[in-house]
């Protein structure tokens, strides 16, 4: 290999390391990924939520989850003390606790948690919380929720 081939080939890898460390430099300055309790709630999620009115006024925050990557609130699974929500794309798809008929969850080893809210109705919500991203407790949390709205398993006892 000649000499500038060599020289070509360095600069490429040191690009792309420097490209790497740059996008975990970046993945790291900003809020802390998983699922947030309402005490634990970063200031971008809760402007965004204000700004979009994605919440009612009456309506108490609980378990929070930002799907992306760079932490901007466009796509969130929502909890509160009333309703299941998902908002992406601008748009917010919202289920009362007291309709939900069912849940499932399951985990997925690539996927994560997978949580499924089924209503009475027949409407369907998916949620998928990435690995170690606190999914348990986002299912956990709900879980309670529903109960206190007056849910149950279909397949409980």
């Amino acid at each position: 290999m000649r000499g500038g081939a060599k020289l070509a080939l360095l600069v490429i890898g040191g690009v792309i390391v420097l490209g790497v460390v740059a996008l975990f430099v970046w993945v790291l300055s900003g809020p802390e990924s998983g699922v947030k309790m309402a005490n634990e709630m970063d200031q971008y999620a809760l402007d965004y939520l204000a700004k979009h009115h994605i919440l009612n006024p009456d309506e108490k925050l609980i378990c929070y989850y930002d799907v992306t990557l760079s932490m901007d609130a466009s796509e969130a699974a929502i909890l509160t003390d009333r309703r299941l929500l998902y908002h992406k794309a601008g748009r917010t798809t919202a289920m009362s606790l007291s309709d939900i008929a069912d849940i499932e969850h399951h985990y997925e080893s690539l996927i994560g948690d997978v949580i499924v809210a089924r209503s009475a109705a027949g409407e369907t919500m998916k949620i998928e919380i990435a690995p170690l991203n606190g999914g348990e407790v986002f299912y956990t949390t709900l879980m309670n929720s529903w109960k206190l709205a007056g849910g149950r398993n279909q397949s409980s006892p």
